[in-house]
């Protein structure tokens, strides 16, 4: 009796992380409530999303539900939680197999790896004041899920850089996604120099931390110590393909590109 009593409240507080959830990721995310919370009391609908990820995030979600949170934090939680639910299982719907290693296998006296990057991400996402980042992490959890190229060492990685990343820089990564490169000859003494500049010194420091972080890369032959030109790096490239950049939203790319012209305009003078 007393077992079925807590499984019920566990059920209800992930419900209302879940339903909370629409605040931010919108009617996608209340329409997969369906997928997280189905059948018996707090079972999660493993037809929909595979058994193996059904467990995980039954696990994980009912732990998570079990903390302390404001209502913005159980809505950021619930959107990542619920979004990644429904791309999995829309991927999963166009024929594709989850990743078949040990990714979601418990280990011995520990819990599998998917359950901690999944435990991680919800953490990081709760924290996460950049609200437009929401779909970043549901994403990143949904084609980990998928993705058997990354390990859980290279995908800890990459999560604690989404996390420093700015929706901008995620924005601009979007952005030379879809280019070879960016021709930025005179940019560093032009913003040393030009005070016409100075309105745009933070979109260079963030263009410049991607660069330092290893997302951007010099493009051509050598290295000099002035890039002249930027391109998307092998890492940028994963994390772009995890984070599915081709779903930002095509005004934040065309801030990116504008800021870029006017930029380039001002160098160019």
């Amino acid at each position: 009796m007393k077992d079925k009593m807590k499984s019920r409240e566990q059920f209800e507080k992930l419900k209302t992380i879940i339903d909370k959830g629409s605040e931010v990721g919108g009617s996608v995310a209340g329409a997969a409530i369906g997928l997280a919370i189905a059948g018996p009391v707090g079972a999660i609908a493993g037809a929909a999303v595979g058994p193996l990820v059904s467990a995980a995030f039954k696990k994980v979600g009912t732990e998570i539900s079990e903390k302390i949170m404001g209502p913005r934090e159980q809505a950021r939680i619930g959107a990542t939680y619920t979004l990644a639910l429904d791309k999995i299982a829309k991927t999963l719907d166009r024929g594709i197999e989850v990743r078949n290693d040990d990714f979601f296998i418990a280990q011995e006296n520990d819990r599998s790896k998917s359950e901690s990057i999944l435990e991680g991400t919800l953490l990081k996402a709760r924290n996460e004041y950049e609200e437009k980042k929401i779909g970043c992490y549901s994403n990143f959890l949904a084609n980990l899920s998928f993705d058997s190229s990354i390990s859980f060492e290279k995908g800890n990685t990459l999560l604690r850089i989404l996390e420093q990343l700015s929706f901008r820089q995620i924005s601009i990564l979007a952005y030379f996604s879809e280019i070879d490169d960016l021709s930025t000859e005179r940019w560093m003494i032009s913003f040393k120099d030009n005070v016409k500049l100075g309105k745009y010194q933070d979109f260079y420091f963030e263009l410049m931390d991607l660069y330092n972080k290893q997302l951007l890369q010099q493009m051509g032959s050598g290295i000099s110590m002035s890039a002249s030109s930027l391109g998307i790096s092998p890492l940028g490239k994963t994390i772009c393909d995890l984070i599915s950049v081709e779903e930002i939203d095509l005004n934040d790319k065309l801030i990116i590109a504008n800021t870029i012209k006017s930029i380039r305009d001002i160098v160019s003078k």
